[in-house]
């Protein structure tokens, strides 16, 4: 079985370093919905912890002198708080639960996406206590379905922030997130040893993404390659939900 988990592991994470170095966020949303068509939910969100572990570490290092946005470290213990929450379904939640979570929570945010570019605006400067309950709920999300980064972009997002600023911040709480995550999956004995080892080969190609990624973030509109995103997440999340019906 452990073959296909690598293969997986080693596209996924080019696909996710992709997407979260070049536009700060649709790495879980790109690859979450696929996988999830493919292997069990649960084994999904948690074996591929190591893997979006290693994905932040490398974004956080391209733009680790970026990341200095206050409104980042307010969020740390409120994100951690929705973690430990989230784990708690995550452990108690069905597969068929779970696919149907990840698969709407995918649609949420392609039709928050669609809405924003057909208003041509983005949502910016949210005020200081919306941080809260958007960092509670992404930190929920991220537990059960490795989607929380979109909702908390929001919150990060502000006027004076620069887009360096902005994908390095998120990148700072992903690794924080990530941690954390894979300290309670470790705690509830979801996660294996073996499981580590499967995500190694992915490495490489999550190092390949980011360095793809950071030019397309440094020198090309990615305004075309978010469309594809778009596309692919919402036909992935539509065909995960309508297998668990």
């Amino acid at each position: 079985m452990q073959w296909p988990w690598i293969i997986a592991f080693t596209f996924s994470g080019f696909l996710a370093s992709l997407a979260t170095n070049s536009i700060g966020v649709g790495g879980g949303l790109l690859v979450m919905p696929t996988l999830a068509l493919w292997f069990p939910a649960r084994q999904v969100v948690v074996f591929t912890t190591p893997m979006f572990l290693a994905n932040a570490i490398a974004t956080w290092y391209n733009y680790r002198y970026s990341w200095k946005v206050p409104r980042t470290l307010w969020t740390i213990p409120w994100v951690l708080m929705g973690i430990v929450i989230g784990v708690h379904f995550l452990v108690n939640e069905s597969t068929r639960d779970l696919d149907i979570t990840i698969g709407l929570i995918a649609l949420i945010f392609v039709v928050y996406e669609v809405i924003q570019r057909t208003l041509r605006k983005q949502v910016t400067g949210l005020p200081g206590w919306v941080g809260i309950p958007i960092a509670l709920t992404s930190g929920g999300i991220s537990a059960i379905s490795n989607i929380g980064g979109t909702l908390l972009s929001l919150y990060v997002l502000s006027p004076e922030v620069t887009p360096d600023g902005f994908v390095g911040s998120l990148a700072l709480l992903y690794v924080i997130m990530t941690s954390a995550k894979l300290c309670l999956f470790w705690f509830h004995h979801l996660i294996l040893g073996q499981t580590f080892l499967w995500s190694l080969p992915s490495i490489p190609s999550i190092i390949v993404g980011s360095l793809v990624g950071k030019k397309i973030h440094r020198g090309i509109n990615p305004s075309r390659f978010r469309l594809i995103v778009i596309g692919v997440i919402f036909i992935s999340s539509l065909a995960l939900l309508l297998s668990s019906i």
